[in-house]
């Protein structure tokens, strides 16, 4: 619980720069118990128990008249963290300092609300793997990994003064992104339950959400470049970089979402290295052939703009395949933002049916 002290202490840091109107202000603390899903049978000797633990929020209210908050029902901004126990001696404790959107799916202005708050950060694992000590942590292998929750939550406000209550459903997953193998990731479906205070004792009025308007908009064109680390499935294989292009074709539908389409260009030079493990395990003797890296995919996609960034999800096919590994299909998820009229960055993950194989770091232009 010491580590914990240093997320809280940060948590509070981050409060204090970013709590401009305590008007607005309330905290909620959740606790939570569930089960870890296993997904992959390596982790059945991993996962012992239940999980279970507390997240604490701060969330800030916002009734300014723009756009972007008329049209998601005037959602909220905020910071939490979060605690959890694995109740395994294998996984350990894992910890993590998030930044979160609450997006409300009825009346605001209902006192029994229904929100769904999607959160994304910086998580520490307690007890990765290791070859000798802790071989059996197929889930992680680094200390620090990135995660999020998504919680799909009852909200009642004003129950007892300031005092209110929440309760509901959270998924939470910590992963590293292939930055280092294993890495088969660790998800838990809980069930949570907690209360939420308001720092002032009156309820917040709210305009009616106004529908999303239809945007007539012409085929746009843009080239990306994406770049990282990452290792193959095979532990202790080694890192190397891998490179994407990407040439894309956007339609704008309306003021949140836009469709994509487009071609990637993959170098992924791990493979090389991957493939000649497995050739050696086989044959039992030395493999210095040298395996195409490229791979050439097709994709379709989605950006759903929120304020000043927006969120993408894509799902591919490779067309040009020389060598297997996992799956042809890919998918990717991540996040974009809009620098001026022309460049743009974005951070996103690739999967292959689901399993990360790279965290792509990457700059787009826009024509």
């Amino acid at each position: 619980m010491n580590k914990f002290l240093g997320f809280i202490v940060l948590f509070c840091f981050t409060l204090n720069a970013t709590s401009q109107n305590k008007k607005h202000v309330y905290f909620n603390v959740d606790a939570f118990y569930g089960i870890a899903l296993e997904h992959d049978k390596s982790l059945a000797t991993a996962i012992q128990g239940n999980p279970f633990g507390f997240i604490i929020g701060y969330s800030i209210k916002n009734t300014k008249n723009e756009e972007w908050l008329k049209y998601y029902n005037y959602p909220e901004f905020g910071i939490s963290t979060l605690y959890q126990n694995t109740n395994s001696t294998i996984l350990g404790e894992m910890y993590g300092t998030y930044i979160h959107y609450n997006f409300y799916l009825n009346n605001r202005n209902a006192k029994n609300k229904f929100l769904f708050r999607p959160a994304f950060g910086l998580g520490y694992i307690s007890k990765p793997y290791d070859k000798t000590t802790n071989p059996y942590n197929f889930a992680l292998a680094t200390k620090f990994a990135g995660t999020a929750y998504f919680k799909l939550n009852y909200q009642r406000e004003f129950l007892k003064g300031k005092l209110g209550l929440n309760s509901g459903l959270t998924i939470i997953h910590f992963s590293n992104a292939a930055f280092k193998n294993p890495n088969l990731g660790l998800n838990t479906f809980a069930f949570n339950l907690g209360l939420n205070y308001n720092l002032i004792d009156e309820t917040t009025n709210y305009q009616k959400k106004e529908k999303t308007p239809k945007t007539k908009s012409k085929l746009n064109y843009s080239l990306i470049f994406r770049a990282g680390l990452n290792e193959s499935k095979n532990p202790d294989s080694g890192q190397y970089p891998f490179y994407v292009g990407t040439f894309q074709i956007t339609k704008k539908i309306n003021f949140k979402s836009t469709l994509t389409s487009g071609i990637d260009f993959f170098k992924a030079t791990f493979l090389n290295n991957y493939l000649q493990q497995e050739k050696e395990l086989i044959t039992n003797t030395k493999d210095n052939t040298k395996y195409k890296t490229n791979r050439v995919g097709l994709f379709v996609g989605h950006e759903l703009y929120i304020n000043h960034f927006s969120m993408i999800s894509q799902i591919g096919y490779n067309i040009y395949y020389p060598n297997k590994y996992v799956s042809r299909m890919y998918e990717r998820f991540g996040f974009k933002t809009k620098l001026n009229d022309h460049f743009f960055t974005e951070l996103t993950l690739k999967l292959n049916l689901f399993r990360a194989e790279g965290l792509e770091f990457g700059v787009g232009y826009k024509f």
